[in-house]
């Protein structure tokens, strides 16, 4: 069989964007080079893309020097990309492999644009990403599934700004402490702060506005634990086992996710359980929800679901869901009987079967408008 193109995105203007360079290091070694011609396509913090040098043994910081002194930049067209300058040269692409996490690469942004292209990607679509990212739109969705859903509340930080007093009065009657302060669309724990009384409240959103204008506002729940599994498909996804990520903190810091294991692992370099000491029926019950979840936010392809646990009450909540997760959950599939090369390949299936669905609608429409006179 021929050889598919396979472009490898990562990057762009993200607060994530040095955990996606960790990922496409760790992702570009499980490429099956008799399958694909694989090359990289980086997107930098201000969104210019370019065609990549090949991926040598290097340091994340000497490579990115490196592809921006060869300033080889390159332009998004039907069916491939386009090189600036003297050549001009396009490049096909087949199928894209999105390594991207957090916004315009994890939030429905590029989706949208290579759908407009006619580009086939892994992972989800425009709505499953977008509704992926929007913690509070995410939840509002369990909310209306009948799901477990830990109290919270959320406000843009201009209202805060406006309405502060009544606002905290809010939190404390609803929530009361400790609550956990995010950025609604944000990924990798960052900004997060878990405040404990009033005095530490104001700061807090403050720091937490400075990654999001829409901000949540969460209960902390007592005694819970991290679970997560990972989940697969298209109509009828499969999950993976579950797991427990340990955390020395007082919850699951950037740090402890992606600074532990070396510069090299990644989400991998994580402590963790695998499989998560839970009841197996605490555990099947988590996983058939992700499936719910996975189907019902219009996942495609593969994300990681994680949910909150308490071990004496025997109750769990889901948190959220991750369409683009850190090191693409690679250990959980591992744990399941998939290895890395084969989790590449069935993304890759799945990203052509969503094409094919997507060819089998009509998108032309013939009437007599335009004869009207």
């Amino acid at each position: 069989m021929k050889k598919l193109n396979l472009a490898v995105i990562f990057g762009a203007k993200s607060t994530e964007h040095e955990v996606s360079i960790v990922t496409t290091f760790q992702a570009w070694e499980w490429i099956d080079r008799k399958k694909y011609n694989p090359f990289l396509i980086y997107i930098d913090p201000n969104n210019q893309v370019y065609l990549c040098p090949e991926l040598r043994k290097a340091d994340y910081k000497t490579f990115i020097k490196k592809v921006l002194e060869k300033n080889r930049k390159v332009n998004f067209v039907p069916g491939g990309v386009k090189l600036e300058g003297f050549w001009k040269r396009e490049i096909k692409i087949d199928v894209a492999l999105l390594l991207m996490h957090g916004a315009y690469g994890e939030d429905g942004r590029i989706q949208g644009m290579l759908d407009f292209f006619g580009i086939p990607y892994t992972g989800s679509g425009v709505l499953g990403s977008a509704l992926g990212m929007d913690k509070v739109a995410m939840k509002d969705i369990f909310c209306k599934l009948k799901l477990p859903v830990v109290n919270y509340l959320w406000f843009w930080d201009k209202e805060f700004q406006k309405n502060e007093k009544e606002i905290i009065l809010e939190i404390e009657k609803k929530l009361g402490y400790p609550v956990f302060i995010k950025p609604a669309r944000g990924g990798s724990s960052i900004g997060i702060a878990k405040v404990e009384r009033r005095g530490n409240l104001k700061e807090a959103i403050r720091k937490t506005s400075c990654f999001d204008h829409k901000i949540l506002v969460e209960e902390g729940i007592e005694g819970a634990v991290d679970i997560n599994c990972a989940v697969m498909g298209g109509y009828e996804p499969v999950v993976s086992v579950c797991e427990q990520p340990i955390s020395e903190d007082k919850f699951l810091s950037f740090k402890e996710k992606y600074l532990k294991g070396g510069k090299a692992k990644g989400m991998a370099g994580l402590l963790r359980i695998i499989p998560a000491p839970i009841p197996s029926k605490i555990a099947e019950e988590m996983r058939n929800m992700a499936k719910i979840i996975f189907k019902e936010l219009d996942c495609w392809g593969m994300a990681r679901m994680d949910f909150l646990y308490q071990p004496k009450r025997k109750k769990f909540f889901p948190n959220e869901i991750n369409t683009i997760p850190g090191s693409l959950a690679f250990y959980l599939w591992e744990a399941s009987g998939i290895k890395p090369p084969q989790l590449i390949d069935k993304m890759i299936s799945l990203a052509f079967e969503r094409k094919r669905e997507v060819e089998k609608l009509n998108y032309t429409f013939k009437s007599e408008i335009l004869n009207q006179k």
